[in-house]
Formats: C-alpha cells, structure tokens, sequence
C-alpha cells in the first residue's frame, strides 16, 4: 500500500487583537464570515485563527466575537505577505457587553471621514532617543522602555499636538527597533511614544473609537482623516463636556 500524503497550506492567519488594550483577545466565541458566508478557521490560541487550504482569492472578511463589536475588513492577498499571509483584526469592546470591563466612547458622524486612531498622552510607553534615517532604526531611552509589544505606535510632538503612526518590523534589541518607513516629521529628542489605539469608521460617515475606563488619567489625541486631510484633536475621555469632532 502505498503512503498517502495530505498536504496543508497556510493561506492566511488572523490575529484578533483587543484595540484598547493591544492584547489578544481570548474569548472563544467567535464567528468568521467570509463574503457573507460561514467559515470555520483553526483555532491556535492567543486571538489566532489560521484558514488552511481554503485560497488566495481576495475577499470580505467579518469577525463577530462576543463582547465585541463586529468587524469587516478587505483581505487583499496583494499587501500581505506571501510566505506568509498575516492580517491583524482589531476588535473595539462593546459598550455594554456582560462582565465586560467598562469603556468609554467617542462616536458620532462626519461625512468624508477615512479612518480615526488615538494615542494616550498619558500612558506612554517609553521616548525617543535618535533615528537612523537610512537605516530606519529607532533609538529609544531604554530606562523608559516597557510595554512595547505591540507592532503600531505614534511618536508624539507635544509642541505641535500631533503624533506621526509608526510600524515596527523589527526589535533589535532592548533599546532599538527597525521601522516599516523613514519618519517624515522632525522631532525633538525624549518625545513620547504611545501605542496607536484603532477606531472604526462607515462610509456613510459614522465614527466609534472606545478606550479602558481603568482609571488613570484618559487624555488621548485623536487623529482623524477627512477626505484625505489629516487632523487632530485633544480629548478627554474622563470629561463629560468633551468636544466631538
């Protein structure tokens, strides 16, 4: 008889990630629909789902995890990587979601909105220190360095009330990691950096993006695009007056 061989190709990996605090998110009940349809990916625990032997069509994905609000989102096997295909999916805490921990919301509409991030003013997680241009490398203050795990983060000017999004694509060591791009933006040494939190938006308009209601001070900087124009704003969650955009 002979040895039959079963083949298996990895075709994309999802990683569910809790937008407002940048971990994985555990809970295991979760719904995958591609273009409309059920969809049943293996579970490989900490928020990853990998779809095997299923194709690299493009297509329409949609994300239902309890406690969560749903998301959709494009796979475009163009912009992923083709040994392997990873896509982070960044899931916003429902308001009201039993024994969910409380989260407070920015939310309204604006017509022409593109997209809408934060960062936390006041949860950085370490400073700058120089930049290789060339190389791409940032240095940071390795005694301000905790917490950064995460892939996406924003270097703040607080002069300016503004921060430029950068993409690690590399640690290379306790004190220094390689970015996607070069920055475009001048700073000045010890200038913050904070890790991006990611809202959502429609296009008919409609904006959400929620942040923990831990208790700490919630300052957050809002960049939002509106037909291609970048903006910001200073809000604070905490404060019941608070600006919309």
């Amino acid at each position: 008889m002979e040895a039959s061989v079963i083949r298996q190709r990895l075709d994309l990996l999802i990683r569910l990630i809790d937008t407002t605090t940048g971990g994985s998110v555990e809970e295991r009940n979760v719904r995958f629909f591609r273009d409309r349809e059920p969809v049943r990916p293996v579970a490989r625990g900490n928020g990853n789902y990998v779809f095997l032997n299923c194709g690299r069509d493009d297509f329409e994905l949609e994300v239902r995890a309890y406690g969560y609000d749903p998301l959709r989102m494009e796979i475009r096997y163009e912009a992923l990587d083709e040994k392997l295909p990873v896509k982070e999916a960044f899931l916003i805490p429902s308001e009201n979601a039993p024994g969910g921990r409380p989260v407070l919301a920015l939310s309204g509409n604006l017509p022409g909105i593109q997209s809408i991030q934060a960062v936390n003013m006041s949860a950085t997680c370490c400073c700058i220190s120089d930049f290789d241009e060339r190389k791409r490398i940032m240095k940071l203050f390795r005694t301000h360095r905790s917490g950064m795990d995460g892939i996406y983060y924003g270097l703040i000017h607080p002069e300016r009330q503004r921060y430029e999004p950068f993409t690690i694509v590399k640690e290379l060591a306790k004190d220094s990691v390689k970015i996607a791009r070069p920055l475009e933006e001048p700073f000045v040494v010890n200038a913050p950096v904070s890790r991006i939190i990611f809202g959502s938006v429609t296009s008919e308009g409609d904006y959400c993006i929620r942040v923990r209601d831990d208790g700490r001070q919630l300052r957050h900087l809002i960049r939002y695009v509106v037909e291609d124009e970048v903006r910001f704003r200073t809000v604070d969650f905490h404060n019941p007056e608070r600006e919309f955009l």
